[in-house]
């Protein structure tokens, strides 16, 4: 089992959790920059895709 966002309680649970922790201070500085380019050309800035890094912390519930 596998969860997503490396939350604290990962660490804690019985087994404890794999997670993909997301790389999240690059997920809010795409998240910023895309909101202000879109503030400053509503008309031309179009939407798109970002992919953010992450990284596996295996743990118990995978066999870690």
């Amino acid at each position: 089992m596998v969860g997503f966002g490396d939350i604290e309680a990962s660490c804690f649970s019985v087994p404890t959790l794999t997670t993909v922790a997301p790389d999240k201070q690059e997920i809010a500085r795409a998240a910023v920059a895309r909101l202000l380019a879109r503030i400053d050309a509503p008309d031309t800035a179009p939407p798109g895709d970002h992919v953010a890094g992450h990284r596996l912390i295996v743990r118990e519930s995978s066999g870690g």
